[in-house]
Protein backbone atom coordinates (compact mmCIF):
# COMPACT_ATOMS: atom_id res chain seq x y z
CA UNK A 1 0.00 0.00 0.00
CA UNK A 2 0.93 3.55 -0.29
CA UNK A 3 3.17 5.06 2.40
CA UNK A 4 0.47 7.18 4.81
CA UNK A 5 0.74 11.62 4.25
CA UNK A 6 1.52 13.08 7.16
CA UNK A 7 -0.11 16.82 7.74
CA UNK A 8 2.83 18.55 9.17
CA UNK A 9 0.89 19.46 12.06
CA UNK A 10 1.23 15.66 12.93
CA UNK A 11 4.81 15.78 13.43
CA UNK A 12 5.82 16.62 16.94
CA UNK A 13 8.57 19.03 17.11
CA UNK A 14 9.17 19.72 13.80
CA UNK A 15 8.39 23.66 12.64
CA UNK A 16 6.07 23.27 9.98
CA UNK A 17 6.51 26.50 9.10
CA UNK A 18 10.32 25.68 7.63
CA UNK A 19 10.13 24.61 3.58
CA UNK A 20 10.58 21.25 2.45
CA UNK A 21 13.44 21.05 -0.04
CA UNK A 22 12.33 21.75 -3.85
CA UNK A 23 11.57 18.72 -5.67
CA UNK A 24 13.04 18.15 -8.50
CA UNK A 25 11.61 18.34 -11.67
CA UNK A 26 13.37 15.29 -13.78
CA UNK A 27 13.98 12.21 -12.51
CA UNK A 28 14.11 8.79 -14.26
CA UNK A 29 16.73 6.85 -15.99
CA UNK A 30 16.01 5.95 -19.50
CA UNK A 31 16.14 2.45 -20.86
CA UNK A 32 17.73 1.99 -24.33
CA UNK A 33 16.10 -0.05 -27.64
CA UNK A 34 17.78 -0.65 -30.94
CA UNK A 35 16.08 -0.08 -34.00
CA UNK A 36 18.77 -1.54 -35.92
CA UNK A 37 22.48 -1.71 -35.38
CA UNK A 38 23.08 1.94 -36.04
CA UNK A 39 20.59 3.21 -34.48
CA UNK A 40 18.65 3.23 -31.13
CA UNK A 41 15.86 4.92 -29.36
CA UNK A 42 16.18 6.33 -25.14
CA UNK A 43 12.98 5.99 -23.64
CA UNK A 44 11.79 7.48 -20.00
CA UNK A 45 8.38 7.55 -18.99
CA UNK A 46 7.62 10.15 -16.38
CA UNK A 47 10.33 11.26 -16.47
CA UNK A 48 9.24 15.02 -15.72
CA UNK A 49 7.21 16.21 -12.79
CA UNK A 50 4.06 17.54 -13.11
CA UNK A 51 3.78 17.70 -17.11
CA UNK A 52 -0.02 19.25 -17.05
CA UNK A 53 1.04 22.01 -14.99
CA UNK A 54 4.26 23.06 -17.48
CA UNK A 55 1.94 22.94 -20.34
CA UNK A 56 -0.19 25.26 -19.35
CA UNK A 57 2.56 27.90 -18.05
CA UNK A 58 4.15 27.07 -21.48
CA UNK A 59 1.15 26.89 -23.73
CA UNK A 60 0.00 30.68 -22.26
CA UNK A 61 3.57 32.28 -21.91
CA UNK A 62 5.16 31.64 -25.01
CA UNK A 63 4.94 34.18 -28.21
CA UNK A 64 3.67 31.17 -30.31
CA UNK A 65 3.66 31.86 -34.08
CA UNK A 66 2.72 30.08 -37.41
CA UNK A 67 4.84 29.52 -40.47
CA UNK A 68 4.37 29.98 -43.79
CA UNK A 69 6.51 27.81 -46.44
CA UNK A 70 7.09 28.22 -49.76
CA UNK A 71 5.97 24.88 -51.79
CA UNK A 72 6.56 25.21 -55.66
CA UNK A 73 4.29 27.83 -56.23
CA UNK A 74 2.42 29.19 -53.61
CA UNK A 75 2.82 29.59 -49.54
CA UNK A 76 1.21 26.70 -47.16
CA UNK A 77 0.50 27.42 -43.42
CA UNK A 78 2.12 24.99 -41.75
CA UNK A 79 -0.51 23.26 -38.89
CA UNK A 80 1.02 23.55 -35.98
CA UNK A 81 2.32 26.21 -34.22
CA UNK A 82 6.56 26.52 -32.94
CA UNK A 83 7.64 28.74 -30.57
CA UNK A 84 11.95 29.73 -29.71
CA UNK A 85 12.97 30.27 -25.82
CA UNK A 86 15.12 30.40 -23.47
CA UNK A 87 16.09 27.58 -21.20
CA UNK A 88 14.97 29.84 -18.38
CA UNK A 89 11.13 30.06 -19.84
CA UNK A 90 10.56 27.44 -17.34
CA UNK A 91 12.25 26.02 -14.44
CA UNK A 92 11.69 22.65 -15.21
CA UNK A 93 12.95 23.65 -18.85
CA UNK A 94 16.26 24.66 -17.25
CA UNK A 95 16.96 21.56 -15.29
CA UNK A 96 15.39 19.33 -18.41
CA UNK A 97 18.33 20.91 -20.46
CA UNK A 98 21.13 20.93 -17.26
CA UNK A 99 20.40 17.00 -17.26
CA UNK A 100 20.31 16.05 -20.72
CA UNK A 101 23.93 17.97 -20.93
CA UNK A 102 24.89 16.21 -17.69
CA UNK A 103 23.92 12.61 -19.13
CA UNK A 104 24.99 13.10 -22.97
CA UNK A 105 27.87 15.12 -22.33
CA UNK A 106 27.14 17.42 -25.16
CA UNK A 107 26.17 21.16 -25.75
CA UNK A 108 22.23 20.84 -26.96
CA UNK A 109 20.94 23.50 -30.02
CA UNK A 110 17.50 24.50 -27.96
CA UNK A 111 15.10 23.88 -26.88
CA UNK A 112 12.39 24.61 -29.62
CA UNK A 113 8.74 23.97 -28.99
CA UNK A 114 6.01 23.12 -31.28
CA UNK A 115 1.90 23.67 -30.26
CA UNK A 116 -0.11 20.95 -31.61
CA UNK A 117 -3.35 22.92 -30.73
CA UNK A 118 -5.87 19.70 -31.62
CA UNK A 119 -5.54 16.58 -33.62
CA UNK A 120 -5.94 18.34 -36.78
CA UNK A 121 -2.55 19.78 -36.20
CA UNK A 122 0.44 17.57 -37.59
CA UNK A 123 3.76 16.81 -39.18
CA UNK A 124 4.57 14.61 -41.72
CA UNK A 125 7.30 11.77 -41.96
CA UNK A 126 10.89 13.64 -42.43
CA UNK A 127 13.89 13.79 -41.37
CA UNK A 128 15.52 16.95 -39.72
CA UNK A 129 18.34 17.53 -42.65
CA UNK A 130 19.09 21.17 -41.53
CA UNK A 131 21.23 19.51 -39.25
CA UNK A 132 23.16 18.96 -42.07
CA UNK A 133 25.24 16.20 -40.90
CA UNK A 134 23.13 13.12 -39.84
CA UNK A 135 25.52 10.27 -39.29
CA UNK A 136 25.80 10.68 -35.70
CA UNK A 137 22.99 12.78 -34.24
CA UNK A 138 21.01 13.36 -30.93
CA UNK A 139 16.90 14.50 -31.20
CA UNK A 140 15.46 15.23 -27.81
CA UNK A 141 11.56 15.27 -27.56
CA UNK A 142 9.99 16.24 -24.08
CA UNK A 143 5.74 16.10 -24.41
CA UNK A 144 3.58 17.49 -22.70
CA UNK A 145 -0.25 17.41 -22.66
CA UNK A 146 -2.64 14.89 -25.25
CA UNK A 147 -1.04 11.73 -25.78
CA UNK A 148 -0.33 11.57 -29.88
CA UNK A 149 0.77 9.03 -32.08
CA UNK A 150 4.88 9.66 -32.84
CA UNK A 151 5.58 7.53 -35.54
CA UNK A 152 9.08 6.37 -36.80
CA UNK A 153 9.90 4.61 -39.89
CA UNK A 154 12.42 3.30 -41.87
CA UNK A 155 13.94 5.30 -44.50
CA UNK A 156 12.96 4.05 -47.91
CA UNK A 157 10.45 1.52 -46.43
CA UNK A 158 7.03 0.59 -48.77
CA UNK A 159 3.87 2.18 -48.42
CA UNK A 160 0.92 -0.05 -47.48
CA UNK A 161 -1.64 2.06 -48.20
CA UNK A 162 -2.04 2.17 -44.12
CA UNK A 163 0.97 2.14 -42.22
CA UNK A 164 4.14 2.47 -43.53
CA UNK A 165 6.22 -0.97 -43.50
CA UNK A 166 8.37 -1.35 -40.54
CA UNK A 167 6.65 1.81 -38.72
CA UNK A 168 7.00 1.66 -34.92
CA UNK A 169 4.42 4.09 -32.68
CA UNK A 170 6.14 5.56 -29.72
CA UNK A 171 3.13 7.99 -28.75
CA UNK A 172 4.95 9.04 -25.40
CA UNK A 173 2.41 10.65 -22.85
CA UNK A 174 2.73 13.73 -21.05
CA UNK A 175 5.55 14.01 -19.05
CA UNK A 176 8.00 11.05 -21.15
CA UNK A 177 11.07 11.73 -22.92
CA UNK A 178 12.16 10.23 -25.84
CA UNK A 179 15.92 10.27 -27.51
CA UNK A 180 16.50 9.49 -31.10
CA UNK A 181 20.26 8.69 -31.18
CA UNK A 182 23.33 7.38 -33.76
CA UNK A 183 21.93 6.94 -37.52
CA UNK A 184 17.73 8.01 -36.78
CA UNK A 185 18.26 11.26 -39.13
CA UNK A 186 20.10 9.43 -42.27
CA UNK A 187 18.20 6.02 -41.64
CA UNK A 188 14.67 6.64 -40.20
CA UNK A 189 11.72 9.30 -40.82
CA UNK A 190 9.58 10.32 -37.83
CA UNK A 191 6.68 12.45 -37.72
CA UNK A 192 3.44 12.96 -35.55
CA UNK A 193 -0.29 12.30 -38.16
CA UNK A 194 -3.38 13.97 -37.89
CA UNK A 195 -6.08 12.47 -35.06
CA UNK A 196 -9.34 13.45 -36.08
CA UNK A 197 -11.27 13.78 -33.29
CA UNK A 198 -8.58 15.27 -30.33
CA UNK A 199 -9.49 18.66 -28.71
CA UNK A 200 -6.57 19.14 -26.11
CA UNK A 201 -3.14 19.98 -27.57
CA UNK A 202 0.06 18.69 -27.17
CA UNK A 203 3.53 20.57 -26.84
CA UNK A 204 6.50 18.99 -28.20
CA UNK A 205 9.51 20.62 -26.47
CA UNK A 206 13.15 19.56 -28.80
CA UNK A 207 16.72 19.63 -28.13
CA UNK A 208 19.49 18.73 -31.15
CA UNK A 209 22.53 18.13 -31.16
CA UNK A 210 24.78 16.90 -34.49
CA UNK A 211 28.57 15.19 -33.84
CA UNK A 212 29.14 16.85 -37.57
CA UNK A 213 30.68 14.04 -38.82
CA UNK A 214 30.12 12.43 -42.12
CA UNK A 215 28.89 13.24 -45.53
CA UNK A 216 26.22 16.18 -45.80
CA UNK A 217 23.12 16.19 -46.43
CA UNK A 218 22.37 16.95 -50.13
CA UNK A 219 19.29 18.83 -50.91
CA UNK A 220 17.17 21.06 -48.94
CA UNK A 221 15.52 20.46 -45.59
CA UNK A 222 12.13 20.67 -43.99
CA UNK A 223 11.54 24.39 -44.44
CA UNK A 224 13.70 25.40 -47.35
CA UNK A 225 11.27 26.69 -49.94
CA UNK A 226 10.55 24.22 -53.27
CA UNK A 227 10.61 25.11 -56.74
CA UNK A 228 9.81 23.45 -60.41
CA UNK A 229 12.82 21.56 -61.54
CA UNK A 230 13.91 22.90 -64.77
CA UNK A 231 13.21 21.02 -67.84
Amino acid sequence: MPPQTLEPHTLDGVDSSVEAPAQPWVSGSPKRHWLDATTWVDLTPGWLRDPNEVYRALHDGLAWRQARLWRYDHYVTEPRLTAGTRPNAHPAVLEATKALRRHYGVEFDGPSLALYRDGRDALGAHRDRELRHTADTLIVILSLGARRPWILTPRGAADTGRAAAGAIDLAPRAGDLLVLGGRAQADWLHGVPPQPGLREGRISVQWRWTSGTGPPEIGPGYRAPRHFSGG
